[in-house]
C-alpha cells in the first residue's frame, strides 16, 4: 500500500492542476490526488474535472476541445481503485455536468468509478438509474454486481426485471455478471429472488444457465478474456448448500431438457464435493 500523500504533496499537486499546461504532468498530479484518499486533495480533482478547458489540456489538446480520454482513463482508474464518500461526490457532481456527459465514454469512466462506491447514495442511486435506461446497462451492471451492497443489488435487479434491453442483451448481462460471483452469497439470494419475480422465459433460463452451467465459447464466441466462473472445488461449503437447495426447487419445475440436465449435473458434481468435505 502506498503512503498517504503529505499535505505539502497534496498542495504541490493541486498546483500542478492549476497552473501546468502539461499533459504528463496534469495527468501525474490528477492520478496521485484520485489515488490520495484525502478530502482536499480530491475536492481539488473535482473542480477541475468539471471544466472543459481542463480535460482537453488533460490530454495534450491546446485548442480547448477534446474527444480523446486516454489521460482522463487513467485518473479515473486510480478513483475506481481508492473509492471513498469523496470520490463518490465527485462523480455525483461531474455527471451533473453537462458538457462532461457529452462523450459517452467519459460515463463510463463516471459509472465505473462510482460503482464501487459505499454507501450507494440517492444520488448515484438516480444516476445508475437514468444511465441504465439510456443505453449504459451493459457497462453498470457488472459493477454493480460487484459493490454487492443491498442498494447495488436492488440497481442490478432492476437491470434485470426493466424493460430497457431486449432479452437477448439481459441474458447477456447476467453471463459476464453472475459467472465470476455467483459463489457469494448475497448475489445467490438476489438470484433466487429474481427467480420468483415472473421474468421473461428467456431471461429467467438465462439466468439459471449463468448459476448452473458455463458455456464460454458458446456464449461469448471467440472473445479475448470472456467472464470465468470460480470452479465449483474452490466454492465456500454455505454457498454450495444453498445453491444446492436452489437446484433442487428448480428441478421440481418442469425446466426444458437442456436446464434440466445443466442443473441436475451441477447438482450432483456440489453434492460430491460436500461429501467429500464431511468425510
Amino acid at each position: 500500500m502506498n503512503e498517504p500523500l503529505t499535505p505539502v504533496e497534496i498542495v504541490r499537486h493541486v498546483a500542478v492542476l492549476n497552473d501546468s499546461r502539461d499533459a504528463e504532468e496534469l495527468t501525474a498530479a490528477a492520478s496521485a490526488l484520485a489515488a490520495s484518499q484525502n478530502r482536499d486533495g480530491v475536492i481539488a480533482l473535482a473542480r477541475v474535472l468539471r471544466n472543459p478547458e481542463f480535460l482537453a489540456l488533460l490530454e495534450g489538446s491546446s485548442d480547448g476541445t477534446t474527444e480523446d480520454v486516454t489521460n482522463l482513463a487513467t485518473v479515473f482508474l486510480e478513483l475506481a481503485t481508492h473509492p471513498s464518500e469523496t470520490t463518490g461526490r465527485l462523480c455525483e457532481l461531474i455527471y451533473a455536468e453537462e458538457r462532461f456527459r457529452e462523450l459517452p465514454v467519459r460515463i463510463n469512466l463516471i459509472l465505473g468509478a462510482l460503482a464501487p462506491v459505499t454507501p450507494v447514495t440517492d444520488q448515484a442511486m438516480s444516476i445508475f438509474r437514468e444511465t441504465s435506461t439510456g443505453g449504459f446497462a451493459p457497462v453498470s451492471a457488472p459493477l454493480l454486481l460487484r459493490n454487492m451492497t443491498p442498494r447495488a443489488l436492488e440497481l442490478f435487479s432492476e437491470i434485470i426485471t426493466g424493460d430497457a434491453m431486449n432479452p437477448g442483451g439481459i441474458v447477456d448481462i447476467l453471463r459476464r455478471s453472475l459467472l465470476p460471483l455467483r459463489d457469494q452469497l448475497p448475489v445467490l439470494r438476489m438470484c433466487s429472488d429474481l427467480l420468483e419475480k415472473g421474468l421473461k422465459p428467456e431471461v429467467r433460463a438465462g439466468l439459471i444457465e449463468a448459476l448452473f452451467d458455463y458455456q464460454s465459447r458458446y456464449w461469448f464466441g471467440p472473445a479475448m478474456g470472456p467472464p470465468v466462473p470460480i470452479m465449483w472445488p474452490l466454492v465456500s461449503t454455505e454457498a454450495l448448500e444453498y445453491l444446492v437447495r436452489l437446484a433442487g426447487q428448480l428441478l421440481s419445475e418442469k425446466l426444458e431438457d437442456r436446464l434440466q440436465a445443466a442443473v441436475n449435473t451441477t447438482k450432483e458434481e456440489m453434492l460430491g464435493i460436500l461429501r467429500s468435505r464431511r468425510e
